[in-house]
């Protein structure tokens, strides 16, 4: 089970036999993706003393509220 698809689950939004294995879609590249991202939150924290610490697991639990 995937960590977003077990937060959903959790929160009711989808059933416990949900599988997003089976349902899941691939759509060609969107206007505005992009290929690869990194997040280098290094500068962020020189300039502003700002070093974020939401883990994903836990970001996705807000989402999924």
């Amino acid at each position: 089970m995937t960590i977003l698809q077990e937060k959903l689950v959790r929160v009711g939004v989808l059933p416990e036999d949900y599988d997003f294995g089976t349902r899941m879609e691939l759509a060609p590249m969107q206007l505005g993706d992009v290929p690869v991202a990194y997040a280098d939150t290094k500068v962020l924290e020189e300039d502003f003393g700002y070093r974020p610490s939401t883990t994903l697991r836990e970001g996705l639990r807000k989402f999924a509220e």
